[in-house]
């Protein structure tokens, strides 16, 4: 990019130390517009946030928000996650409940999403943008609590909470 902005603007520099030498001058005129057109958008496309997204760097990207654990320690009993400065522990067969939320915002057009965890003794909310290893604890999640409900309808209130239902301990029977 930097070596057609510095040949355009040497083809400008010798179009007006030229200036007299055409003998029409549209033609000038077009040669120096052309120019001037070709370094504003070689400018705007060298400055401008490369957004590159193709098939391997997103997988790249999932894969490695896949095996993050972030704040959270797996065990085959449960997991355990660190907050200001203290450890909680959450048994498998202490979930009652995973509710997945979104919240609107006033503010802007983003919605605040997470998982909504609620046990025999506590409910854990945990934001997708600000938790740490959020996607492996949905993986985990999945995977040891075998009544997921994938196809559960979702719920609306009144100020527009979306609340989707992922798994509900069945009583025993």
């Amino acid at each position: 990019m930097k070596k057609i902005i510095a040949a355009t603007c040497l083809v400008l520099i010798l179009t007006l130390y030229n200036y007299p030498i055409f003998d029409d001058k549209k033609i000038t005129f077009a040669v120096v517009f052309l120019c001037f057109v070709v370094i504003i958008f070689s400018v705007a496309k060298l400055y401008s946030p490369v957004e590159k997204e193709d098939y391997d760097s997103v997988e790249k990207e999932m894969d490695r928000l896949h095996n993050d654990d972030g704040i959270f320690q797996y065990t085959d009993s449960g997991f355990c996650f660190k907050q200001k400065n203290t450890t909680e522990l959450i048994q498998w067969d202490e979930i009652i409940s995973i509710y997945s939320f979104r919240i609107p915002s006033p503010f802007s057009e983003r919605k605040q999403s997470g998982l909504e965890i609620i046990t025999d003794r506590k409910s854990y909310e945990f934001d997708y943008s600000v938790t740490p290893g959020i996607i492996k604890l949905t993986d985990q999640l999945y995977n040891y609590l075998p009544d997921w409900e994938e196809d559960s309808p979702m719920e609306i209130n009144n100020f527009g909470l979306e609340k989707t239902k992922l798994y509900e301990r069945k009583p025993p029977q």
